[in-house]
């Protein structure tokens, strides 16, 4: 009996690559309170705790085929989601400097008051802009600006070689720049386009 877990791990890791949403779900439940525990020590937040948590499991099983089975399944969901909080705080520090260089330009630009800035206003403005994209180039462009990832594990990420990488966030920063240029905050759209 006391071997019986570890394997029925691996028949639900087995079909869970083949596609099972069955074992998936099971996965699920056997792991995502656990997950949630560990995750919102660091956080000390339920819903980004929650939404997190929700993006590990929506990563494994975008990825499924890859996994190891071999490998430590509960070590692997923990590794992403590490990667997930690290991306959670990098967003946080960059939001909190894009607030900052908004701040100051758009001041420059509109010599306005600080309290005229809107800071959600521009976000959406930038979102717009982002989702003219075509999809591949703007979930490549996301990858690097927003989850913070860098070349080689966006390549990783998608199966892509690097070369396709950097011609992609090439192309997304070229095109978005020159549609911030017609904006009323160019600068200012291009310093969010730059570090979102």
């Amino acid at each position: 009996m006391t071997n019986r877990q570890p394997n029925n791990e691996l028949e639900l890791i087995q079909k869970l690559k083949a596609g099972d949403s069955a074992a998936f779900e099971t996965l699920f439940g056997l792991y995502a309170g656990k997950l949630f525990y560990f995750v919102n020590k660091y956080l000390d937040l339920k819903e980004e705790a929650e939404e997190i948590v929700q993006d590990v499991f929506l990563n494994l099983w975008k990825h499924k085929k890859e996994i190891r089975s071999e490998k430590a399944f509960k070590s692997y969901l923990y590794q992403i989601a590490l990667n997930n909080i690290r991306n959670y705080f990098n967003k946080k520090l960059v939001q909190e400097k894009h607030k900052q260089l908004i701040a100051q330009n758009y001041l420059f630009e509109k010599e306005a008051d600080a309290d005229e800035l809107d800071y959600e206003s521009v976000i959406k403005k930038v979102d717009q802009l982002i989702n003219q994209l075509p999809p591949k180039r703007k979930e490549i462009f996301l990858l690097s600006r927003k989850e913070g990832l860098d070349i080689s594990e966006i390549a990783n990420y998608l199966n892509i070689s690097e070369a396709t990488v950097k011609n992609q966030i090439t192309s997304a920063v070229a095109f978005l720049k020159k549609a911030a240029k017609e904006t009323g905050l160019s600068n200012t759209l291009f310093l969010v386009l730059f570090y979102y």
